[in-house]
């Protein structure tokens, strides 16, 4: 992102050039040269565009990769990280040093796990975000009419405080590049945690009116940003800054969208690509035969598709300790997970179609549960009064899970530790939500150094990912992260 190689008219063509593009939306494709300026003189340029950023999520940067899962921020590394960082995932039969690195908590500057991919690939988007907002707001957008303007700023907008989302949890202070000019962003120092989720929720307040209200961009499916994947972005990012009022309130106004979302009580079908559950996903479309409609995730799990055959071997398994977490009965735990000989893998993506298979799922982003979740966490830290709201959100999830319901006679206290398991149990293998809480909660250091295999904890410092020494080496004014230097 910060080095000379990302010049305005690499990322300008390299936004148009993608494979996959024309499945997300039917547009004829642009010239495969073109200036910023040019770009955008129409709005199916400028449509074409941002399908990219989309496609770059899902497919990383190189469509003919089997590791796409383990290579990009936004198509399973997140996940990947965060939960052998956690106390989610568990190595099982990779001899990679850099796995083995993530999952005891023994990243270095010679051996950093997947830090650097985590930064490059954000940053990128970041970058490429930046690119577009910068193109619809030169002379020749004038062109495109203000809704299409409007929506496609937006989306960006959403887009770019996602990437700023996940790389300020993963790597705490953060360069604030908003803009693409090199001669700004190579000397930028680090902006502190604070300053950098204020531009993430400025992004998204900017945003919200810019975008449509209903699946019309998407043409009726979820796979597209609109307000209310601003609004749920939005929910989240208040509780990690503990404004907890407005999270309620942002999580409330997504819930109350009943025409677009609901909670799927059928389990099985929560991670369908037309599950009522879903606020945004991503479309898998890669034209690599091994990979097909799967979602990238599950590739690098090493899952097949279908019920596994008898001589599969996970590439990582769940913990003792998060299956150890299920209560009898969860059926989150009978349907989302899935065993063999001793190993657990997370089944939340079953097939997702394999090389020319029916495409039955989508990569589930943000879904309702999460809301619930932010409502019931928001008002019980709002207020001890909260609790019976938190309850009764809470047993939505826990009736969809074959749960008995939680006595409204729990103290405060104990809602907030119900809370903490629900998210634990709920939102397991997804986007690092476990790895982001236990940080945020302050209960990170404790959990871990209680594993054996994180034995012996070398410090806090370890919650967060060193900085790519690449990008430190080009920018004198980029620090690395505390204690990296020592080791």
């Amino acid at each position: 992102m910060l080095k000379k190689k990302f010049y305005l008219i690499y990322a300008a063509a390299i936004l148009i050039c993608i494979t996959g593009c024309k499945k997300l939306l039917e547009i004829a494709p642009p010239i495969n040269t073109v200036t910023t300026g040019e770009l955008f003189s129409d709005s199916k340029q400028a449509e074409w565009a941002v399908a990219g950023l989309y496609s770059k999520m899902i497919h990383g940067l190189n469509l003919d990769l089997m590791n796409i899962g383990s290579s990009a921020f936004a198509a399973g590394l997140s996940t990947i990280s965060g939960g052998l960082s956690s106390d989610e995932y568990r190595v099982v039969t990779s001899s990679n040093i850099e796995d083995l690195a993530t999952n005891n908590n023994k990243l270095t500057l010679a051996i950093m796990g997947k830090s650097k991919a985590i930064w490059v690939t954000a940053y990128k988007l970041v970058y490429d975000a930046n690119a577009v907002l910068e193109g619809l707001s030169g002379n020749s957008a004038s062109n495109i009419p203000d809704s299409i303007r409007n929506q496609l700023r937006g989306e960006t907008l959403v887009l770019r405080a996602f990437a700023y989302f996940y790389l300020v949890n993963f790597f705490g202070d953060l360069p604030l590049a908003l803009t693409t000019d090199f001669n700004k962003t190579n000397r930028l120092s680090r902006s502190p945690v604070p300053k950098v989720f204020e531009q993430i929720k400025a992004d998204l307040i900017t945003a919200k009116p810019m975008l449509a209200a209903d699946l019309s961009v998407g043409k009726g499916e979820k796979v597209r940003v609109n307000r209310w994947v601003a609004e749920a972005l939005l929910a989240r990012v208040y509780l990690y800054t503990g404004e907890y009022d407005k999270a309620i309130a942002s999580a409330t106004e997504v819930i109350g969208q009943t025409a677009l979302f609901s909670i799927e009580f059928n389990i099985d079908n929560v991670f369908l690509k037309e599950s009522p559950e879903a606020i945004f996903q991503l479309k898998p479309a890669s034209e690599n035969l091994n990979i097909g409609n799967r979602i990238p995730e599950a590739v690098e799990y090493n899952i097949p598709p279908g019920v596994p055959d008898p001589t599969w071997i996970p590439r990582y398994s769940l913990t003792n300790e998060l299956m150890n977490a299920f209560e009898t009965g969860d059926k989150r735990k009978s349907s989302w997970t899935v065993q063999k000989l001793s190993w657990h893998m997370p089944w939340k993506y079953k097939n997702g179609g394999f090389g020319a298979g029916a495409q039955t799922e989508y990569y589930t982003v943000i879904r309702l549960a999460e809301m619930y979740l932010v409502r019931a966490e928001a008002a019980v830290l709002l207020s001890p009064g909260g609790k019976d709201n938190a309850i009764s959100d809470l047993n939505v999830l826990r009736g969809r899970a074959d749960l008995d319901n939680l006595d409204q006679s729990l103290t405060a206290e104990q809602v907030k530790e119900a809370i903490a398991q629900e998210r634990r149990v709920e939102l397991f293998g997804e986007w690092a939500h476990r790895w982001f809480d236990l940080k945020r909660t302050g209960k990170a250091g404790a959990v871990l150094a209680a594993m054996a295999n994180k034995q012996p904890w070398w410090g806090d410092y370890q919650l967060l990912y060193p900085i790519p020494t690449d990008e430190i080496k080009v920018n004198a004014f980029l620090v690395q992260n505390p204690e990296y230097n020592s080791r």
